[in-house]
């Protein structure tokens, strides 16, 4: 059986947007490790192999959506960046609070994006024609939890934020740009059953 080229290309439209494209995602297990997928958007140093194999062009930029993935001990030690991301759990009692702070230095948000600029100068690598003003101008960060998900609330409010939940997975989005203005420290509260 043969898929229709047009369903194949929706399909492909969540993964080509300007949004989400960067952030984290958390596999919890039930004794408190997990597993860390981070995609960040870099100006890549890596030449592709298209550029390699190139013949008869001078190539310039370089973007690259960059996936790593690592195991984590213990929550309580996990940061991004620096000290501006902090996960504090209690398996124990099913909740796990996510503290980040905001501004223009917060270390987790430049541990996945550029500055605006540069993410603007990349939607130019990432699409030619332009459509694509700015790239990975939201971070989503996913939780996988060993139970259904009860709650998932991020507060004080801020531009843009917004937590969710389904099934065992926990999310929040939030605009770049809302995480670094300057304001209060945000804390995402989830707890699962």
């Amino acid at each position: 059986m043969r898929t229709p080229a047009a369903f194949c290309f929706l399909l492909l439209l969540p993964a080509c947007g300007g949004s989400e494209l960067v952030g984290l995602h958390l596999a919890v297990a039930p004794d408190g490790s997990a597993t860390l997928t981070a995609r960040a958007l870099v100006e890549s140093p890596t030449p592709s192999p298209a550029e390699v194999m190139g013949k008869g062009v001078v190539w310039g930029k370089r973007a690259a959506l960059v996936h790593s993935q690592g195991s984590v001990q213990k929550l309580d030690d996990l940061r991004i960046g620096d000290d501006s991301l902090q996960f504090v759990a209690r398996i124990d009692a099913n909740k796990l609070t996510v503290r980040m702070k905001r501004g223009p230095d917060a270390g987790w948000v430049s541990a996945l994006v550029p500055p605006q600029a540069k993410r603007r100068e990349l939607a130019l690598v990432h699409d030619p024609l332009g459509k694509t003003k700015e790239l990975a101008d939201t971070l989503r960060i996913e939780i996988e939890l060993p139970g259904l998900v009860n709650s998932s609330s991020v507060l004080p409010t801020a531009r843009g934020a917004e937590a969710g939940r389904e099934g065992k997975r926990a999310y929040l989005t939030i605009p770049v740009e809302t995480a670094r203005e300057k304001g209060e420290a945000l804390a995402w509260d989830i707890t699962w059953n």
